[in-house]
């Protein structure tokens, strides 16, 4: 099962894509959201779940990748981390079924929506 993580911080982005792989997910990982769109459009393999920062470096923030993602796979379990829910809150759209998970989190926190994520998928 293929994950499309992308994540700007190096640290946090390792520290997720290992506790991905040892949970036994496929993770594919970019830096920015500009990499993830190409990376959407060019990829041979059909991405499960999205798991992607908010704001990152670049021209294509979360909610962008998100959407552009889910024009390719409409049922795409889809959770936006960031550490300024205040910042979302003002163009958060509850009807697109994004999952929000505000930052500092834990390994587990991830793995633990994701996995509803995808059960409910």
């Amino acid at each position: 099962m293929a994950i499309l993580l992308v994540e700007d911080e190096a640290l946090i982005r390792e520290i997720m894509a290992e506790s991905l792989a040892d949970d036994g997910f496929e993770v594919i990982q970019v830096a920015t959201g500009d990499e993830a769109l190409a990376l959407i459009d060019h990829h041979d393999r059909a991405i499960e779940a999205l798991v992607t920062d908010f704001h990152m470096p670049g021209e294509a923030d979360g909610a962008e990748v998100a959407a552009h993602a889910r024009i390719h796979y409409p049922q795409l379990p889809v959770i936006i981390a960031s550490g300024r829910p205040d910042v979302i809150a003002r163009t958060w759209d509850p009807e697109l079924g994004y999952r929000f998970l505000g930052k500092p989190y834990l390994p587990r926190h991830l793995l633990a929506m994701l996995h509803e994520a995808l059960h409910q998928a």
